[in-house]
């Protein structure tokens, strides 16, 4: 419908699950390395929960094409509570049969598949999605099956994804020895602000398209209306598409998500928040300067202005660093990020405006995605000795708002210790340094150790951390 004229190969916010759309925001990175982590140290259960359209079908389909060699993969997606035996399901998504058999002969069955599997040195993964649904007597039989991993090697790993219900099941008296058995446990939340963004501009630039189409502000309506909960991210994305196609409008503006999105609600299902301000915003005159910001789109019939060259811009007598830098820093903050770093660097070349220009820099590389090279930059002007008091709190701050979106908390806390320390009122760093700090230390055999980490599932991050370290 839209993807014609928003040049889109296809539609970038399609509600079926698809991994090569998966933004690989903080909290889908670390629970795919958690599950990797799982596999490599052969762990024989694995849970993966998280509230529905948090992307966890899509996160386990990008493991399985990225493991379906090495492994014999079986995707369960359909097994209910009021179903008599798994098993039947386990050997139907194995490829093993498609026809009822007896509990002994498919038993017998699963079994020898399972030492010929290893006898090739692969092991067989079960994926058991929306298990939440099975109820504990179906997950007494995946224990059971997993006791077939008798002797040295193993032969059975089981993953279950399912809802937050799944983690209230696994918690009950009555399945303590199932829970006894769970190596990886990771519970997936919803994006934050800045990713949701940066979510927006990646399905966009798979499919095609202007990674800038939807404004800064639309983005952060966006996520205000979806709490960062991916489907509904898709939801509120595909119809303010629908009805800025049907309005030939250039960019999808804050107005045109309210518009589309109190259209939707008045069906009163889709489950969004703020809805309270909706009418408002939809009924609120159009943000002129947020039209005006926003970068052409190419595939429209609009007039294009010629833009100058760099070449150009540098022997333009009238572009001053601090005319350059104003207009770099403008440029960002309206999303035209590529005209911004053409600018910024320019700018960059100037002594004195060097290091302010540098960080813009930096900011749109994060707006990007390209968080490696946002990090990389700050940390290059944090060690240049001619910073300033005032640049090092406003890079140290960006550095740590970076670090906490790719996951590293423990540098991020304390990055935000430190501004707050220089600043005590700059910004939320205070907030987000005791949010993100470890908790105090305790004395082990006369050495101290940090109480945050008391459960396995800390440990097993830093281990993997350390493990994917070490293969780089």
């Amino acid at each position: 419908m839209y993807e014609s004229f928003y040049n889109l190969r296809t539609a970038p916010f399609s509600l079926l699950p698809d991994s090569d759309f998966l933004y690989p925001g903080s909290t889908h990175r670390a629970a795919y390395s958690i599950l990797e982590y799982g596999l490599i140290r052969q762990a024989p259960f694995m849970v993966l929960t998280g509230d529905p359209g948090m992307g966890k079908t899509s996160l386990l389909q990008k493991l399985v094409s990225e493991h379906g060699e090495k492994h014999s993969i079986g995707l369960v997606t359909n097994a209910r509570y009021n179903i008599e035996h798994l098993l039947p399901w386990i050997l139907l998504s194995l490829g093993l049969s498609q026809k009822q058999l007896d509990p002994v002969e498919a038993y017998h069955l699963f079994s020898g598949f399972l030492i010929q599997e290893s006898k090739q040195r692969r092991r067989v993964i079960l994926i058991i999605d929306e298990a939440q649904s099975l109820g504990s007597e179906l997950l007494e039989e995946l224990r059971l099956l997993s006791n077939l991993n008798d002797g040295k090697t193993l032969k059975l790993q089981f993953i279950l994804s399912g809802q937050p219900d799944l983690h209230t099941l696994l918690q009950r008296a009555d399945m303590t020895q199932f829970a006894q058995r769970i190596v990886v446990d990771y519970q997936l939340e919803p994006l934050l602000e800045v990713e949701t963004g940066h979510c927006i501009r990646h399905r966009l630039k798979i499919a095609g398209g202007d990674p800038s189409l939807f404004t800064n502000k639309a983005c952060v309506l966006v996520h205000r209306l979806t709490r960062g909960l991916p489907r509904l991210i898709n939801q509120v994305c595909d119809i303010a598409l629908t009805y800025g196609f049907t309005e030939q409008a250039r960019v999808i503006t804050s107005k045109l998500v309210a518009q589309a999105a109190f259209d939707r609600i008045k069906g009163g299902i889709l489950p969004l928040a703020a809805q309270e301000e909706l009418s408002v915003l939809a009924s609120a005159p159009e943000d002129a300067s947020e039209i005006d910001a926003a970068p052409l789109q190419p595939s429209l019939p609009l007039p294009r202005l010629a833009r100058p060259s760099s070449e150009h811009a540098a022997s333009d007598s009238i572009r001053t660093p601090h005319s350059l830098y104003a207009n770099g820093v403008a440029m960002r903050e309206e999303g035209r990020l590529t005209d911004a770093i053409e600018i910024l660097e320019l700018a960059a070349k100037s002594p004195s405006y060097a290091l302010k220009a540098q960080a813009q820099l930096g900011l749109c590389q994060r707006s990007m995605g390209d968080f490696g090279t946002a990090i990389q930059i700050f940390r290059t002007i944090l060690s240049d000795r001619s910073a300033t008091r005032k640049d090092v709190i406003d890079v140290q701050y960006f550095l740590a708002q970076t670090l906490e979106s790719v996951g590293q908390m423990d540098e991020a806390a304390t990055l935000y210790s430190r501004v707050a320390q220089l600043n005590p009122l700059f910004k939320d760093a205070a907030r987000r340094a005791k949010e993100l700090s470890p908790m105090p230390k305790r004395l082990v055999n006369g050495k101290r150790e940090i109480m945050r980490h008391e459960s396995w599932f800390g440990h097993v991050i830093e281990s993997f951390n350390q493990l994917i370290g070490s293969r780089k």
